[in-house]
């Protein structure tokens, strides 16, 4: 029996899932300290990375889109194409 792409991704899924949350319930004493400063850092460097990934996507936003809408027209256009080419081949 053969198993779809979907199958295995699925089953991947689930294993991942099940495995993250094996780890999470696992207990281990971490005999360490972690200063508030260093999660306020931590934090910024974070609100940073996503703040910035923001203003890049909103300043090329436009050439996103129409380097996808551009895609697919020339994906269109050649389908077009060979459509044309086959019956030229016929007639």
């Amino acid at each position: 029996m053969k198993s779809s792409k979907r199958e295995k991704i699925w089953r991947v899924a689930g294993v991942a899932y099940f495995g993250f949350f094996l780890c999470m319930h696992t207990e281990v004493t971490a005999y360490a300290y972690v200063d508030p400063a260093t999660t306020a850092m931590l934090t910024q460097i974070i609100a940073g990375i996503f703040i910035t990934a923001g203003v890049v996507f909103g300043v090329f936003r436009r050439k996103i889109i129409m380097f996808f809408r551009n895609l697919g027209i020339k994906r269109v256009k050649r389908k077009i194409e060979k459509q044309n080419a086959g019956k030229g081949k016929d007639a």
